[in-house]
């Protein structure tokens, strides 16, 4: 079976801003407690995330009593706003600025008279929201079938019409062309957002490619509910579901291709456990040697197997880039090193940001736990009985490594005679897993094969190795976690993506690709590293290609997605391979 993913899929910039701004506040400690006035978004799971954070929601504002107050993303009436300020809170605006766009619209021709029309549910919280700044008087129209509200609208006066941010695209031009005909003081603002509009385009899209359209979100999520409406116009098979459970094999007989979509505040959790629950039906229907194949490699990248052939890969260009020939020992020291690591951290993490940004491995490692915390105990004192052979320095500086490692994850201060404490353990440090685990990589690939050699740990060509495989593992690490703040933010998390922002994040990998690309060719024109050194360029032109597709937000799936990165260091130690046997 195949899936086609919408590019637009997920949270839209209005939510996000909102949820990220809820999380953000949260964590600089504001007056107690925090509260949303009405649901911040329309999804059901991420408010009980929240709420199970502390954030809590409330419907009227007598249940305010003090503390922070959140203004939800759909924004509130102006009157709400004032009763609001009398109660002398904190008061943070997660209003949409699309939504604000479409308040000041409202205001400034409610200041001359102008009647309103809101092309939009009534019911809902955004239109609730802006009729409160229709002071001159407006109503809500539906939709065009609303005729007798059509005939309310005074001919005489002027008339502002606007659209729900997340009003069907074609109902808003059906009542522009009716109103039209009938008011000649007609203003006309077309305020559906971009997020809409490319979502309802891409639902019409699909619908000429798929046999069926699964779309993720909350039921009561108005926008969610108009893709599932532009859906059913296509004459398609349309399944609106809000999480996986709601899918069964029997809803998705007969087809072939499944087109995937969701709403504006659907996060990225749920759409990826969607997609693997289809993906998991359709491998269920076939048993030839492709699907056995496709769980193979899923479960190789899963358990880091292929992760740990990249850190072989790496450890064989920091041996040639110090001009020695490459021997099997370091490469299986580091391999498995970076198995046992990878791999204890993950299974350390299962009940944290994993089962948001990838469920998939989520539930793997739930289903194996116990068989994967024995290869972890194999593979580290495998690295250690390999090292010895290497000699004292190699062994001792491993088991300093393994120990470090396994000291990062484990819980250092109690959660139940220290309630109150933020960090628990070395991985709650902001920003600090991504550099370690750079330099963990960069210590097991170009550190361990000659420490205690009569190689000088101040060569050239070590330095140079350790920095291009430790900047190379910080560019992959980071990617990963641009790709995860949804669920880093959620479990609270600090990445280096979420303290720096996402731009800023994207900033530093390009410097930081650019860097490694100049790094080992001037380096090899130096002569301070083998002459290797300019084939690694092609790796750092692939990581630049894999960030250009990152970018453009061209759907992917996660695991083969990590096995491109991976692939990269394996393609490295390919190289170094073939010069050092030229």
């Amino acid at each position: 079976m195949k899936i086609r993913l919408a590019k637009t899929a997920g949270f839209c910039m209005g939510v996000r801003r909102a949820v990220d701004l809820v999380l953000d506040i949260q964590r600089d400690s504001p007056p107690l407690p925090i509260v949303t006035y009405g649901p911040l978004i329309h999804n059901p799971q991420t408010l009980q995330l929240l709420e199970s954070r502390g954030i809590k929601q409330v419907d009227f504002l007598e249940q305010i009593q003090g503390g922070t107050v959140f203004i939800r993303a759909h924004g509130i009436s102006p009157l709400e706003r004032h009763l609001l300020e009398q109660k002398a809170l904190r008061i943070i605006d997660a209003t949409c600025p699309r939504v604000a766009r479409v308040q000041a619209i409202i205001r400034k021709h409610a200041r001359v008279g102008d009647f309103c029309v809101i092309v939009g549910d009534k019911d809902h919280p955004e239109v609730r929201g802006l009729m409160g700044f229709a002071s001159a008087g407006g109503l809500a129209v539906p939709t065009p079938e609303y005729s007798s509200q059509i005939e309310m609208i005074p001919e005489d006066r002027g008339i502002c019409l606007v659209a729900q941010t997340t009003q069907e695209v074609q109902t808003f031009q059906v009542v522009v062309e009716i109103l039209r005909k009938r008011l000649t003081r007609l203003h006309v603002y077309n305020t559906i957002c971009d997020s809409t509009r490319k979502r309802q385009l891409e639902v019409r899209q699909l619908a000429k490619n798929v046999d069926m359209i699964v779309i993720v979100g909350g039921k009561g999520s108005g926008n969610t509910r108009r893709l599932v409406k532009v859906a059913q116009a296509q004459r398609m098979d349309t399944l609106h579901v809000e999480t996986d459970e709601e899918i069964v094999p029997s809803l998705l007989f007969g087809a072939e291709t499944v087109g995937v979509t969701a709403g504006a505040s659907t996060p990225n959790w749920q759409i990826l456990s969607v997609i693997e629950k289809i993906k998991q039906i359709g491998m269920s229907r076939k048993s030839g040697p492709l699907t056995i194949l496709r769980r193979v490699a899923d479960t190789v990248v899963m358990t880091y197997l292929w992760a740990a052939l990249g850190g072989g890969g790496l450890t064989a260009a920091c041996i040639v880039l110090q001009g020695q020939q490459i021997t099997l020992l370091p490469l299986l020291v580091t391999m498995l090193f970076v198995f046992s690591m990878h791999l204890l951290n993950r299974i350390q993490d299962i009940s944290g940001a994993v089962r948001f940004n990838t469920p998939q491995i989520a539930a793997f490692y739930a289903r194996h736990r116990r068989l994967l915390s024995a290869l972890v105990a194999l593979s580290s004192i495998g690295s250690m009985f390999l090292s010895a052979w290497m000699g004292i320095y190699t062994c001792l500086l491993l088991l300093f490594m393994l120990v470090t490692g396994g000291l990062y994850t484990a819980p250092l201060i109690s959660a139940s005679r220290f309630p109150s404490a933020k960090l628990r353990s070395l991985k709650d440090l902001p920003g600090s897993k991504t550099p370690l685990v750079a330099a963990g990589w960069a210590m097991s690939a170009a550190v361990l094969p000659v420490i205690g050699t009569e190689s000088s740990l101040l060569l050239p060509g070590l330095i140079v190795g350790f920095v291009f495989t430790a900047g190379m593992v910080f560019w992959r690490t980071a990617l990963s976690d641009l790709m995860d703040i949804q669920g880093d933010r959620i479990v609270g998390r600090e990445t280096i993506p979420i303290l720096l922002g996402a731009q800023n994040t994207s900033r530093l990998l390009l410097g930081l690709l650019l860097f490694l690309t100049i790094l080992p060719a001037a380096s090899a024109a130096l002569g301070w590293v083998a002459r290797a050194g300019f084939l690694l360029i092609i790796n750092t032109s692939i990581f630049a290609v894999i960030f250009l597709i990152y970018k453009r937000r061209h759907p992917f799936d996660r695991l083969s997605f990590e096995a491109m990165l991976d692939s990269n260091f394996i393609l490295a130690g390919v190289l170094s391979f073939l010069y050092g046997n030229w």
